[in-house]
């Protein structure tokens, strides 16, 4: 699973945005414990990596559950970051 969004840069000392429409949005490391959960995303466009991130946040264990891959994905698409964002 990955999610599929417009990924869009701005870099210190420069005017304007870098923008790559389409770009690829995958977890690629998760790490933590039931209290909090932090991914790293890769943002790629046609196999190469341009770009990464890290959010956090608190998981869900109560249903059992613990597929933290999952519910990071879940917890992306809450963010207006990936308003709009595709499954792929």
């Amino acid at each position: 699973m990955a999610l599929q969004k417009t990924y869009t840069k701005t870099r210190s000392g420069f005017s304007g945005q870098l923008s790559c429409d389409n770009a690829y949005w995958k977890i690629v490391a998760v790490s933590g414990n039931k209290d909090e959960v932090k991914i790293s995303v890769d943002v790629s466009n046609n196999g190469q990596t341009i770009g990464s991130k890290t959010y956090g946040f608190t998981p869900s264990v109560d249903d059992g559950s613990a597929n933290f891959i999952k519910q990071g994905y879940v917890y992306l698409k809450t963010l207006p970051e990936f308003s709009g964002a595709e499954d792929v």
